[in-house]
């Protein structure tokens, strides 16, 4: 890994990563100051207000009784997933097929460091970049939600959920990354690479919708995360880990290809 490369990657790309931190941030502050411990049950009334199938499709849960489920329904169902996805789509991109396409990573390809060590370190960045803004949302979340409602959130069961969600959102962000070492075009690293995460979502929501097309969402990366279940205190251990073996299998074959690829100098 080249620190020089990591400190540089991080100053051409700080302002995407608070854009979309901030919007989070304050999607987040406004969902918690809706929620009341005493108003739970107007908050489920409201539900009755839609189609349950559409409820469903965005992953809004009909029953919950805490913050914690609030949370999970409301902001951890598709908004925390759907949200990073995009910035995932961007930065992967970004990154290498964008530098590829453009020429700049000729550049990199001139100086001493190795081509894994530009991958590596480029991967790195852009893995590292979730885990710092999802950890910054816990910490944001949890403050002002024990803040405002003290004792009404489960801090265990909600810091279990964080780690899931991240790791779903790594699992995007290493597709998005495999397509954009893969291909030198960022018409294809976007087709691809922003697709693959999109066809895998909409599959979530269309088994959600009915039981008759449930099998729909087991084959979806997102149908294996079940948000309302983890904010129940269900560990889900096993599904982390199938998560985190996708992630090394997809960084390895990304560095490998980069590794190997042909690219003009």
């Amino acid at each position: 890994m080249s620190f020089a490369l990591f400190k540089l990657t991080i100053r051409k790309n700080w302002v995407l990563f608070i854009i979309f931190t901030l919007v989070l941030m304050m999607y987040s502050g406004v969902m918690i100051s809706m929620y009341s411990p005493e108003n739970v049950q107007n908050l489920m009334q409201m539900f009755e207000l839609f189609p349950p199938e559409m409820m469903k499709a965005f992953g809004f849960a009909s029953a919950f009784t805490d913050m914690t489920g609030y949370l999970a329904s409301w902001l951890y169902g598709l908004l925390m997933v759907g949200f990073p996805m995009v910035y995932s789509i961007l930065l992967a991109n970004k990154l290498v097929a964008k530098s590829v396409d453009n020429g700049s990573i000729a550049c990199l390809l001139s100086t001493p460091t190795s081509r894994v060590k530009i991958i590596v370190t480029k991967a790195v960045t852009a893995l590292l970049s979730l885990v710092v803004m999802l950890a910054i949302l816990f910490a944001f979340n949890a403050l002002i939600g024990n803040a405002m409602f003290p004792d009404d959130l489960n801090v265990k069961a909600f810091f279990n959920l964080n780690v899931t969600v991240l790791l779903v959102n790594l699992v995007v962000m290493s597709i998005s990354f495999f397509f954009s070492c893969l291909f030198s075009d960022s018409k294809y690293s976007i087709g691809f690479g922003a697709g693959i995460p999109i066809m895998f979502l909409l599959l979530k929501m269309l088994g959600d919708v009915s039981d008759k097309i449930e099998i729909l969402k087991k084959i979806s990366i997102f149908g294996w995360y079940d948000p309302m279940s983890i904010a129940s205190g269900e560990t889900v251990w096993g599904i982390n880990a199938i998560y985190f073996i996708i992630i090394i299998v997809l960084i390895t074959l990304s560095v490998i290809i980069f590794k190997k690829k042909r690219l003009a100098v």
